[in-house]
């Protein structure tokens, strides 16, 4: 069921067999030149492990709110702006989640060095010949079963990535590499920063996880529950 072996064309093939954008509720057509599936519908297909409806997060060269509204316009959908600083916005339809975002920085790939960790770095440019697009060396750790973060500042300007890395290690079963153990050590206090409706999202799906006992004890030994401790 692995297609992390092969090389990036036959890759971005069977990546594409698997999205089956023919299912998708959108037109793909309809989407700019330059569009790229991020995140963790691209992760999850090269593992095999999509779900029928994945939540997709879509990068767009520019103007996401606009589009996400024509688009439920057009559909009948939802659209709701999560961040119009950002241009980001969500579309919802028929079970569906879809999130477009706007580009950020001069190309695909410094909007990838800006992602939380490698394994969600990896990018499908969409089209008639998709490609798959990898500046952090996210297949690599993907096949090796570690998370490794793109880089420390990243954590810091979202500190819910450190629990996101948990969640991660819980639902797919990664090592964490040890600099980013460090990272996550070190910057761990600044959580309480975060929204507790985030915070709470990300504990109840490790929680959730069969198996999950190892990295709820990595928590503790870190000490992540202890920062709210402290504060109190």
């Amino acid at each position: 069921n692995t297609i992390l072996n092969v090389d990036k064309p036959f890759m971005a093939k069977m990546l594409w067999e698997r999205l089956n954008p023919d299912n998708w509720p959108l037109p793909i057509d309809q989407l700019p030149v330059g569009t790229a599936l991020v995140g963790g519908a691209v992760r999850d297909g090269l593992l095999n492990r999509l779900p029928a409806q994945p939540d997709l997060d879509l990068v767009v060269p520019n103007h996401a709110i606009k589009i996400s509204q024509n688009f439920a316009n057009n559909l009948g959908a939802t659209c709701v702006v999560l961040d119009a600083e950002r241009d980001m916005a969500r579309l919802v339809f028929k079970g569906w989640t879809i999130d477009f975002a706007r580009q950020i920085g001069c190309g695909l790939d410094e909007d990838l060095w800006r992602r939380d960790f490698r394994i969600n770095a990896i990018a499908l440019i969409l089209g008639s010949s998709p490609k798959i697009v990898d500046p952090t060396g996210g297949i690599e750790d993907l096949k090796q079963k570690r998370l490794v973060a793109v880089l420390e500042k990243n954590l810091i300007e979202d500190p819910l990535r450190v629990l996101r890395g948990f969640r991660l290690m819980a639902e797919l079963d990664l090592s964490v590499d040890p600099q980013t153990r460090t990272f996550i050590n070190t910057h761990s206090g600044l959580l309480p920063k975060v929204a507790p409706e985030r915070i709470q999202s990300e504990l109840q799906r490790i929680v959730c996880v069969k198996d999950a006992d190892a990295v709820v004890g990595l928590l503790k030994e870190i000490g992540i529950f202890q920062v709210w401790s402290n504060k109190d």
